[in-house]
């Protein structure tokens, strides 16, 4: 049973497998190379299971050949694999990848830190440099590999939490941002929007990255301000706006169609004090292609009212549209993964930038019901009046209070209209998941103990190895033997890339990703890049002493008897039934035949040697069904026919419990057919001795 922490192998009084078969892990996204990859990492890094991988070594006959030795080998590698299959029992559903990967980082990747504080408490030397570098490099190494072998996951990856272990893998700052789409709705004169970035994935400790944001003109025109809103008017005036300098050079959009000028309404007020003025003037279309330098002209029809009786033309100014034209890098911050585009969050429009801002009617400064002044340049009284930023109540802090509340699609003040500015970071780091850290040093310096199995150059004594001294196993490079690359992870060059499509990482050589989370079916258990999966794991018999033997016995015992003790009256009956057949004819009439003429207490004759009898059978029997079996499978070794052996261990406990039964059955059936052979079981047995002899009371067993 694994632990929280530990993944540790511990007796559980709970059978894990009882229902299970070894394919059910893939219901929770575990598939065949998740699961023969795990265990190759097991096998690599954990001390126990490599324990366990050299001690099956001495399965191997010593006269095999190569190829014998090879499929013995994956045969074994098999049922490792679908030992952990069922470990990964523990750890369903959407939550369960994220528990597995925070235990494995739990176990193999510890803080150097806490390490060497623990050597000191332990009164420990701390390690030389040369010790420590290489513990530092086996951690990281496998915090890589961990990150690889969740990468191969399709369903419920735990995306976030791989993302945070690249990160701390990588520490990664940016390096470069790519503007996607560059939004739209930015005025001038309101300075540029606020860009943030995300926290580091790695955690505290780590420098969030900062940036600044550059307008440009888009080449649409944002509004059109009134400059004099003029008298007279008795219908909205034509208004005509000028083309783009590059209309007029005959140059097209993008796809083909000509490049048009914006166009605009005019609305004026129609009742009251300010009747004949111009309200506003709205944009009808944006028009494309106009710049900063070129003068837009803003012509609006004079009214109807002649300039001598008073009418006065109202003028306008357009306004251009600003996006962004790129972000640069303050701060490239630290603690990002590479493999992970960053999405970077930048200020939408202020929500008044399509409005004017220094008309005093639209800063509600002055009341449209109120005589408004013929321009909408304000004087000193009402540059006085005009709202402040600061002030909380101000028309433009109570419509941004307005707008934070957000529009019905999560979009908040001039995000609901304008478009969204998209924009990614990429970070880059020296050393990223394509990278391995192990040195070359450490690669050559391990032993290829695989291949040495399988040119016999070791014997099975390295089963008695110690724990602490076994052998390394070559993680990387290629062995002699086949056997040998069971024992290979993931070279350098591989790393992850994340996939926008999919949102989840997949496995890349760097300039391709590669497709190997395309699991193979239940069906076809062998793996062609990372082995077997067996469909039977294997099984760690637990070592039994003389208090657990003598636990068989008691449990046998008093399940037997106790069984056995209640089903007293139906053997008693029997018994009448062949021993007076004419007289008792069928169970029911014999029933009421023995409760009529000899009472109900004649149910439980004999009861005394039915329960010792079956006591002692149940307890030996149990007992011996269990040594046998253990016995018959260490003399015909790992792998043999399971259902055979319990079959035969079971027979021959049978067997031995028949001479022990067979003088409690005889005693009960001479006291049951003859009720006046004795007083009592005692004197039945002496009689039975004293009359016929000790083997009568054994003579039912050939039968």
């Amino acid at each position: 049973m694994a632990d929280a922490g530990g993944l540790m192998w511990q007796p559980s009084p709970v059978n894990k497998r009882s229902g299970v078969t070894v394919f059910d892990a893939e219901q929770s996204g575990y598939n065949v190379r998740f699961i023969t990859y795990l265990s190759r990492f097991l096998l690599c890094f954990d001390a126990d299971c490599q324990k366990w991988w050299y001690t099956r070594a001495s399965d191997l006959p010593r006269r095999a050949s190569t190829e014998e030795v090879d499929a013995m080998r994956l045969k074994q590698f098999g049922a490792f694999s679908a030992s952990v299959e069922v470990g990964l029992q523990e750890y369903k559903g959407k939550n369960g990848p994220r528990a597995l990967m925070n235990s494995l980082l739990k176990r193999y990747c510890p803080d150097p830190k806490k390490l060497a504080q623990q050597r000191e408490r332990d009164g420990l030397s701390p390690l030389s440099d040369a010790a420590e570098g290489k513990q530092l490099r086996e951690i990281k190494e496998a915090r890589r590999q961990i990150a690889l072998l969740f990468g191969l996951m399709e369903t419920y990856q735990p995306v976030e939490e791989i993302t945070k272990l690249l990160a701390a893998i990588d520490n990664g700052s940016i390096s470069r941002i790519e503007v996607v789409d560059r939004g739209s709705g930015y005025a001038p004169g309101y300075g540029a929007p606020l860009v943030t970035f995300p926290p580091p994935e790695a955690g505290e400790g780590f420098v969030t990255a900062q940036g600044r944001a550059k307008l440009r003109p888009s080449g649409a025109l944002l509004r059109v301000d009134l400059l004099n809103r003029g008298f007279g008017y008795s219908k909205p005036p034509i208004v005509e706006i000028s083309p783009p300098a590059v209309a007029a050079r005959g140059n097209r959009n993008e796809d083909g169609s000509p490049i048009c000028g914006a166009t605009a309404k005019a609305f004026i007020f129609r009742n009251g004090v300010n009747k004949g003025r111009i309200e506003r003037i709205q944009l009808l279309d944006e028009g494309a292609g106009y710049t900063k330098d070129e003068p837009i002209r803003v012509k609006l029809t004079p009214p109807e009212m002649l300039l001598a009786d008073g009418g006065v033309p109202a003028t306008g100014v357009a306004v251009l549209e600003y996006e962004i034209d790129k972000i640069t890098i303050v701060n490239n911050g630290t603690g990002y993964a590479v493999e992970k585009p960053i999405t970077i969050k930048v200020e939408p429009p202020p929500l008044t930038a399509r409005v004017n801002m220094n008309d005093p009617m639209m800063a509600r400064v002055i009341s449209p019901d109120q005589p408004l002044p013929p321009t909408t340049i304000p004087n000193k009284e009402l540059l006085r009046r005009m709202p402040d930023p600061t002030d909380p109540n101000s028309v433009i802090n109570r419509a941004n209070i307005e707008a934070s509340k957000g529009g019905g699609g999560g979009c908040i003040g001039r995000a609901c209209y304008d478009k969204k500015v998209v924009a990614y970071a990429y970070p880059q780091a020296q050393i990223d998941s394509y990278r391995q850290f192990r040195s070359n040093d450490d690669a050559t310096k391990v032993q290829n103990v695989e291949a040495a199995i399988s040119k016999r150059k070791i014997s099975a004594s390295s089963s008695g190895l110690e724990k602490d001294k076994l052998p390394l196993i070559q993680t990387f490079g290629r062995g002699p033997s086949s056997s040998s690359q069971l024992l290979s992870l993931l070279p350098e060059g591989i790393g992850l890339e994340y996939d926008r499509m999919l949102k989840r990482y997949r496995l890349s050589t760097g300039d391709s990703t590669l497709d190997w989370t395309q699991a193979a079916s239940s069906t076809k258990p062998i793996d062609p890049e990372f082995g077997p999966r067996g469909r039977s794991p294997i099984e760690r018999e637990m070592e039994l002493g003389i208090s657990t033997y003598l636990r068989f016995f008691g449990s046998g015992a008093i399940c037997c008897s106790a069984v056995h003790l209640a089903l007293t009256p139906i053997d008693v009956v029997k018994t009448k039934i062949q021993t007076n057949p004419v007289k008792y004819t069928s169970v029911t009439s014999s029933f009421q035949t023995v409760l009529r003429e000899e009472g109900a207490g004649t149910f439980f004759t004999g009861w005394a040697p039915t329960f010792l009898g079956f006591f002692f059978w149940g307890g030996v029997a149990y007992t011996m069904t269990e040594l046998l079996r253990r016995f018959f499978t260490e003399y015909a070794g790992d792998g043999a026919q399971e259902v055979p052996i319990i079959l035969a261990a079971s027979g021959l406990s049978a067997l031995l419990g028949c001479f022990i039964i067979c003088p409690f059955e005889a005693v009960r059936i001479r006291s049951v057919a003859q009720p006046d052979y004795a007083p009592n079981i005692v004197g039945v047995l002496q009689r039975m001795v004293k009359e016929e002899g000790p083997s009568s009371l054994i003579s039912a067993v050939p039968a």
